[in-house]
């Protein structure tokens, strides 16, 4: 039976394994520190590196526009952009709300004279060549490129920030935008969260999985016993990450993770008491996880579909204290 189950055990490893390994595809190019949004399903053309796997859309609407699947996944691309590159949020602000103007916030394919793209940005202006203008991550990242050299940016108002970049000939038009577009932000920026990169996160769930079985022990850190987080705090060691002792600390330590977009190798928590929850556990994935449960049970696979279940978070070597 032990045999039997550890086999079983090994091949859900294997399998949680796989789905990082294709969550890692799906939502980030995998390299350390990258950051991925939760967007609607479905891609836009030439989001390449962006991710294009999500949750239902937000709902995100206006008297003016609905926001379809399309236009709230270059938001997404947007503010993802501007984490990526250290930003504030209103450097997003202001990118929404232009290409809002521009482009309704698709990827046209055409455009007064030789316009194109998300913010109608022209090849014989300098902005790049068409097939990069219509790339709308590299046409993003050219705005913030020239957004970051005007003056005092950031404590412009937004029609004069826009116009300092675009050089319209309607630069009153972005102010319409500016509710819509900080909407937009603030619902998105709370889904953008770094990624553990796959190898890193297999080699925190191969650790978990090596200590199958063994004792728990309040306060014990290995190898012949553990606590919960003195399990998840050594799993992440093995994976080169340095994450609190105990787990009311790792939950202040890592970003939220929102329900539901959970990855293995992330952490979840349970019981909340006054100083944070007191207990914590690595997603497996399929609703599964390997942890420590208390002084009658030992390291074991069990669900953490509870209903003391507090949230996620995902530790980085960078941590985002709450």
């Amino acid at each position: 039976m032990k045999v039997a189950a550890a086999g079983a055990a090994l091949l859900l490893l294997l399998v949680s394994m796989f789905i990082a390994a294709a969550t890692s595809i799906l939502t980030a190019s995998g390299t350390p520190g990258s950051v991925a949004c939760a967007i609607p399903s479905g891609t836009a053309s030439g989001t390449e590196g962006a991710p294009v796997a999500a949750p239902a859309s937000t709902g995100i609407t206006s008297s003016a526009v609905a926001m379809d699947s399309e236009q709230q996944t270059h938001a997404a691309l947007i503010v993802q952009v501007a984490m990526e590159r250290g930003l504030p949020a209103r450097a997003a602000v202001i990118s929404i709300a232009t290409a809002l103007q521009e482009s309704q916030l698709r990827n046209l394919r055409y455009g007064h004279l030789d316009s194109l793209g998300l913010f109608q940005q022209r090849p014989s202006q300098g902005w790049g060549t068409p097939e990069q203008i219509l790339d709308p991550r590299h046409a993003t990242g050219t705005f913030y490129d020239h957004l970051i050299t005007v003056r005092r940016w950031e404590q412009l108002p937004l029609t004069r920030a826009a116009q300092a970049v675009q050089r319209s000939a309607r630069p009153d038009a972005y102010a319409r935008w500016e509710p819509l577009a900080q909407r937009l932000v603030d619902a998105l920026a709370g889904s953008c969260v770094p990624l553990i990169p796959g190898e890193q996160a297999t080699a925190v769930l191969a650790y978990a999985h090596a200590q199958l079985g063994k004792p728990y022990l309040w306060g014990a850190e290995g190898p012949n016993s553990f606590d919960c987080s003195g399990l998840t705090m050594r799993a992440y060691q093995a994976a080169g990450i340095t994450i609190p002792r105990v787990a009311a600390d790792q939950w202040r330590h890592g970003p939220p993770i929102p329900s539901g977009q959970e990855q293995p190798g992330d952490l979840a928590f349970f019981n909340m008491q006054a100083d944070g929850p007191g207990h914590v556990g690595l997603v497996l994935g399929g609703g599964q996880m390997i942890h420590a449960p208390n002084r009658r049970s030992v390291v074991r696979i069990d669900t953490y579909h509870r209903a003391d279940l507090v949230g996620f978070t995902r530790p980085t070597s960078q941590p985002d204290p709450r």
